[in-house]
């Protein structure tokens, strides 16, 4: 753990933890309350500039007088506990009408809700750089539920992941599975809520001091919590297998289930150049509870 920087840092009260799946890996992560609101308004047209972030920025026209009033078209993201964030804003010149301002924010709005599924295939139209994939997995993030058990291939792969997931963070894989069976919303809401302390106190040593400190404010730690945080501190730091997250997570979409077990060995060392035999690959497999379709005897992919 670091030494304090001095440095703010927010950290928003969390309804729960959920696993999240994005493109090259899969993580438990603490849940946000939060809701989108939008606006609309007049503000100068000085303050109307390229980066609105950087106080140095030039303004967006050069035509415009510093006072004249253009029109502002708002995003922002209000917490449970009041704190507010800042998301996209556009402008429009002093010409428009309060009518353009309203047929922007409702476009915003209608941007922001569409689907993960309809922001990845807007993706595959173009050619589209790194940092358009980065900003659908940050505002559109796969929250991972658990699947019908009818559906036998998404439901393994959801549970091997929290069992490769229960490597790094067992109490907090536990407490998600008790909130899942829970259907009590009361009942529920307090298991959310340990697993959120469950969740701080098993990453005790990848959070700096600061970060650690803006978690007691925002969620504060029971004492039980405190007390496993300090064991978690004496213990070695612990981590996820490789080879495990691997199969959990490519499972179905590199067709790991097709493969025999010396095929597999070799996609895998392909991968990330870890080399198991097939012996090993083939029980590292089965204690994540993943079901091969390939049959005995069949031909070696």
């Amino acid at each position: 753990m670091s030494q304090l920087s001095g440095k703010p840092i927010y950290v928003p009260l969390f309804s729960g933890v959920r696993l999240i799946k994005c493109r090259d890996h899969f993580q438990l992560v603490p849940v946000p309350v939060v809701r989108t609101v939008y606006g609309y308004g007049k503000i100068k047209a000085r303050m109307a500039t390229v980066d609105i972030d950087d106080a140095k920025s030039e303004p967006i026209w050069d035509d415009l007088g510093a006072d004249d009033e253009v029109w502002a078209v708002m995003q922002w993201y209000r917490y449970d506990d009041g704190h507010e964030e800042r998301g996209t804003i556009s402008f429009l010149r002093p010409e428009c009408s309060e009518e353009d301002a309203i047929k922007s924010m409702e476009h915003l709005r209608r941007l922001s809700e569409i689907t993960r599924e309809e922001a990845l295939s807007m993706l595959n139209v173009y050619d589209a750089p790194e940092e358009d994939h980065q900003f659908v997995e940050e505002e559109f993030p796969n929250y991972q539920s658990e699947p019908d058990p009818k559906k036998t291939d998404e439901y393994d792969v959801y549970h091997a992941r929290l069992k490769v997931m229960s490597e790094l963070q067992p109490k907090t894989v536990e407490l998600l599975k008790i909130a899942n069976a829970t259907k009590d919303p009361v009942k529920r809401n307090f298991v959310e809520r340990e697993a959120v302390q469950s969740y701080l106190a098993e990453l005790a040593h990848y959070l700096t001091e600061d970060e650690i400190l803006a978690w007691q404010r925002s969620n504060p730690m029971g004492t039980g919590w405190m007390c496993e945080f300090g064991e978690v501190m004496r213990e070695p730091r612990r981590t996820i297998s490789r080879v495990n997250h691997e199969l959990a997570l490519n499972w179905l979409r590199e067709k790991y289930n097709e493969l025999s077990a010396t095929a597999l060995s070799h996609s895998i060392f392909e991968r990330i150049l870890i080399w198991l035999t097939p012996g090993a690959i083939k029980k590292r497999r089965e204690r994540l509870g993943l079901t091969t379709k390939c049959k005995p005897g069949s031909p070696k992919k």
